[in-house]
């Protein structure tokens, strides 16, 4: 008994005791002070032999050397303390599911959120914690990932007494050598925070969208209250033109001001034609392709007065007349560029007029404005031609 470490001689000698008197069998990992001075750890065994009467004839006394295991179950006892501890640290809800679907591990911030005791053992089942509103996009995810396939899926958390939480939920399948799915690691990320803001900011872009087409209407009421013979000519041109602001308006407010793509932008504001499109209007082009919301608006007035023109002068005043527009994105000089094309064909003789009003500034100078673009319109006898190229850094969203 001299020979063992002091922390540890009053319990093993109160447990030999103990173990020696009732006649039964004891074990323990004690350490031993060994020659050279140093403790070396040891598992003591004391077996009682050939028991008669209830009284052993003899007792069997075994030391094995355990020191490198004991040394290495200790080195992994402090780093899955110390993993433990860092994953306790982290704000987001990290868990270890297995395959059928029981939690076997739990992190602090885990067991606050789903409303789990530290000290319950785990061992019960992971989806009923979340809720009956994700069960079934839960059980999707979950049997992806106990396929081995990555999964994710949207949740939501109601305890009694607290306000909804919305989390984001990634799922990681943990594989064993051989492949197959050992377990399953789910890390949880309360996004309500990010809710409530994106929530907000859509009431505040309603707010706005509201007062901008307010700001419109009571921009044309304006207009028709101070001009005094409301039948001069110009004064429709200036309302079409209003309308043609307020349809863009429209797309980048459905777009939620992230811009709109340009096969939504030509067909609305070609409107005006009339049931053109598919037969004497024909678009070509990339119908996923997305300006700018700037852009966007420059290139609807420009498109609209295109319109205008031809519906009264070019290729769609006439019944054989057509309109080709195509955008597409081409090299020029080295980077990508934007190019938007209107081509008419088959109206009456065009030519270019000898006076070019408000109109012709919208078609050939305003859509300059967008940086590094060019513009060229072209009266040929065969109807108008209409180039818009700038880079496609500049005009594209996304």
């Amino acid at each position: 008994m001299d020979r063992l470490h002091p922390l540890e001689r009053e319990g093993v000698e109160a447990g030999l005791k103990e173990a020696l008197a009732a006649a039964r069998n004891f074990e323990a990992d004690v350490r031993l002070r060994a020659s050279d001075g140093e403790y070396r750890w040891h598992m003591l065994r004391v077996h009682a032999h050939d028991v008669r009467d209830g009284k052993p004839q003899f007792w069997l006394y075994v030391l094995t050397d355990i020191h490198a295991r004991k040394l290495r179950k200790q080195d992994l006892a402090r780093t899955i303390k110390l993993q433990a501890g860092m994953l306790d640290v982290s704000v987001d809800c990290v868990k270890v599911i297995q395959p059928d679907g029981r939690l076997s591990y739990l992190n602090r911030a885990g067991c606050i959120a789903l409303g789990v005791d530290e000290d319950s053992g785990l061992g019960m089942e992971w989806l009923p914690l979340l809720g009956p509103e994700v069960k079934e996009i839960g059980q999707a995810a979950l049997d992806d990932a106990r396929r081995g396939f990555n999964a994710r899926f949207p949740g939501l958390i109601c305890l009694p007494g607290e306000k909804p939480r919305y989390w984001d939920n990634m799922l990681t399948p943990l594989l064993s050598p051989n492949g197959d799915v050992e377990a399953i690691l789910c890390v949880s990320r309360d996004i309500t925070a990010q809710r409530e803001s994106e929530e907000r900011i859509a009431l505040l872009m309603g707010e706005l969208n509201h007062r901008s087409k307010n700001q419109l209407s009571v921009m044309h009421a304006l207009v028709r209250r101070t001009v005094p013979d409301t039948r001069v000519p110009w004064l429709r041109t200036l309302e079409q033109r209003m309308m043609s602001i307020a349809r863009s308006q429209d797309l980048l407010i459905n777009g939620e001001w992230t811009g709109t793509t340009i096969y939504d932008l030509v067909v609305s504001q070609t409107a005006i034609a009339g049931d053109v499109l598919g037969e004497r209007l024909l678009l070509q082009g990339d119908p996923d392709l997305r300006l700018h919301p700037g852009t966007a608006e420059t290139i609807g007035l420009a498109l609209h007065e295109l319109t205008t023109n031809a519906v009264k002068y070019g290729a769609l005043s006439s019944s054989s007349g057509r309109v080709f527009v195509s955008w597409s994105i081409r090299d020029g000089d080295g980077s990508p560029h934007l190019c938007i094309d209107w081509l008419e064909k088959g109206g009456p003789p065009v030519k270019e007029p000898e006076r070019k009003g408000f109109g012709s500034l919208i078609i050939e100078r305003n859509p300059r404005v967008v940086s590094g673009a060019r513009v060229n319109c072209h009266y040929l006898p065969t109807g108008v031609v209409w180039h818009f190229e700038a880079p496609a850094r500049s005009v594209l969203a996304g």
